[in-house]
């Protein structure tokens, strides 16, 4: 998406806008408003922007307007275009629910750019005022996240802050005030990446119990997204590996046999992890590799528990897999 773009279908939106809202649209409001649509570029879309919301600062129509700038501006790809453009929405749109609009989007596109430091700056600046940010504490969280997988912590501590008031907020339904319901939907249907992107952070700190803590929500909010589990096996495995090399160096007697029951139920734990990942990743391109070789760690395992025998481990595998959808019976026959 070009710049000219960005300030576009005015024509659309004003005409659906002035329709709903028409007592309380005036003719030169619905004219200015029109005028936005009709300019031929970019910066001429720009000044009419801001020519109409000085002369018509609490016109019915200006939010309706903000929010589909905001929006366009959050579709750019191009990292400095999309600063850019959010910095012009906020020299126009200036009021204080405007502002947490475009705030995400100018995250992002510090993010886009390769900016990291500057979205922290940025975002941590607004959040001083504006704790409650649900947008910006996503923003920030899922930049820290994407930088720690690129073996960058420096963002970690400031981002599994970010993220658990996210969490925090969202399970307690508290949507900000200048958000729509649809717009707040979209941030509850986010909770199960939310909790998978704590679970990575708290691999790269090496907190093992709240890794294992935020996967197990993941996969208890979404049982079909495969790279829960898979995750959440390794941390597992990593637990198993631990206990496994305790138990052997421990010297025979009580202790030890008391052990043992501990290895065994923590390898319990780890094929049933296994069993579900390689349940669900059936078919998925891109976890084809990764896919055989966790198959082949899972018949290891398996094969460990059940006297050297892989039998009841397909079955264990079909356990976990997502039913297909019924056949419709008023459905059209497939030509």
């Amino acid at each position: 998406m070009n710049t000219r773009s960005i300030f576009l279908s005015f024509a659309i939106l004003i005409a659906a806008t002035t329709a709903f809202a028409q007592p309380k649209v005036s003719p030169d409001e619905q004219k200015m408003a029109q005028a936005i649509s009709l300019a031929p570029d970019a910066a001429g879309k720009a000044k009419a922007a801001e020519d109409f919301v000085k002369k018509y600062p609490k016109s019915s129509l200006r939010p309706t307007i903000a929010q589909k700038i905001a929006d366009q501006i959050h579709e750019v790809t191009d990292g400095a275009q999309k600063i850019a453009l959010a910095q012009q929405f906020q020299t126009i749109f200036n009021d204080p629910n405007e502002e947490e609009m475009i705030m995400p989007v100018l995250i992002v596109g510090y993010a886009d750019a390769k900016r990291p430091d500057d979205a922290f700056i940025t975002g941590t600046n607004y959040l001083g005022k504006h704790p409650d940010s649900v947008g910006v504490l996503v923003e920030l969280m899922s930049i820290a996240t994407d930088q720690a997988k690129q073996r960058n912590g420096k963002f970690v501590p400031q981002g599994e802050q970010y993220g658990m008031h996210a969490i925090e907020l969202i399970e307690a339904n508290k949507k900000p005030a200048s958000m729509n319901d649809a717009a707040w939907k979209e941030y509850k249907d986010l909770l199960p990446r939310l909790y998978q992107s704590m679970g990575i952070i708290g691999m790269v700190k090496g907190d093992r119990a709240a890794t294992q803590a935020r996967l197990t929500k993941a996969t208890e909010l979404d049982p079909k997204d495969p790279f829960n589990f898979l995750l959440l096996s390794g941390s597992l495995n990593d637990d198993y590996q631990e206990t496994a090399k305790r138990y052997q160096s421990l010297p025979d007697g009580p202790a030890k046999t008391a052990e043992l029951q501990k290895v065994l139920t923590s390898l319990d734990h780890v094929i049933d992890a296994y069993a579900h990942f390689i349940a669900l990743s059936e078919g998925v391109a891109q976890l084809a590799s990764i896919r055989q070789q966790e198959m082949q760690d899972l018949e290891n395992y398996y094969k460990y528990r059940h006297n050297n025998s892989t039998a009841g481990m397909q079955e264990l595998i079909n356990k976990y897999k997502t039913p297909a959808k019924p056949k419709d019976p008023f459905g059209l026959p497939q030509l």
